[in-house]
């Protein structure tokens, strides 16, 4: 009578063994099928390709048209709902002088405006140009140094310090960032996750702003991963990002 006992407990753990077994080999089963539902577009040289996750042997970070659509469309960073035509035709107070590209410096040293020049009045509250973003620069120093690239007369390039005052620098999905510069103040850190309703700053007149006779401007710049600056009219003016209208010529997960 006293071996009963532990026989039943060990026929009672066997039992639950071979339930456990059976009901993970059925849940294996079904999180199988869902995976199978799954497609990855990537590419292979310079072909576009369909795969199934279990073709990776390395983790695998899917975004949905939903989240791209959302994430990659830009906005006033004044959160003014002025689309960006609007905001250039409020803001812009030279339309040379204050855009991407006019010549800045001196003789020995000259450089290109790597941003543009948006006159808000001062201490406009400033946000991110998208929904979602990284802090990847902060500062709230006044005389915050930026180096910059110029070209001397002789033509060799070379780079020079300016002064670009309380910035915040925001990185997006799509991988872009932009630079605020010129702040008053600052209320992001960095790392930061801010949304398009985070006030990031204020506008003012910090760094070489104090010692010239412009009024107070947001600076903004964008950037590419490589750190390099181009036109915000290059990208800012597109706001129709629609990558299910793609997918559906692509026509994914057709048998």
């Amino acid at each position: 009578m006293k071996l009963k006992a532990p026989v039943n407990i060990r026929i009672l753990i066997l039992l639950i063994l071979i339930l456990t077994i059976i009901v993970n080999f059925f849940y294996i089963r079904y999180l199988q099928s869902k995976i199978d539902n799954i497609t990855i577009i990537t590419c292979e040289s310079d072909s576009l390709i369909a795969l199934s996750p279990k073709y990776f042997d390395e983790p695998v970070v899917l975004l949905t048209p939903e989240f791209i659509e959302k994430y990659s469309k830009y906005k006033s960073p004044f959160n003014d709902g002025l689309t960006f035509n609007e905001l250039l035709k409020k803001y812009i107070k030279n339309r040379w002088a204050d855009h991407y590209g006019c010549i800045r410096g001196t003789r020995e040293r000259k450089r290109v405006h790597e941003g543009m020049d948006l006159y808000a009045p001062e201490n406009t509250p400033v946000y991110p140009i998208a929904d979602y973003g990284i802090v990847t620069e902060v500062s709230d120093n006044p005389h915050y140094l930026v180096k910059v690239q110029c070209k001397k007369p002789s033509g060799k390039i070379d780079s020079v310090k300016i002064e670009y005052g309380k910035t915040v620098r925001i990185l997006y999905p799509e991988g872009i960032e932009s630079v605020y510069a010129h702040l008053n103040e600052v209320y992001v850190k960095l790392g930061q996750e801010v949304n398009g309703n985070t006030v990031v700053g204020l506008t003012g007149r910090t760094g070489n702003l104090r010692n010239s006779s412009k009024k107070s401007h947001l600076h903004l710049e964008l950037r590419d991963e490589d750190n390099k600056s181009f036109d915000p009219r290059n990208r800012l003016r597109f706001t129709q990002a629609c990558i299910r209208n793609f997918l559906g010529h692509l026509k994914v997960g057709e048998k």
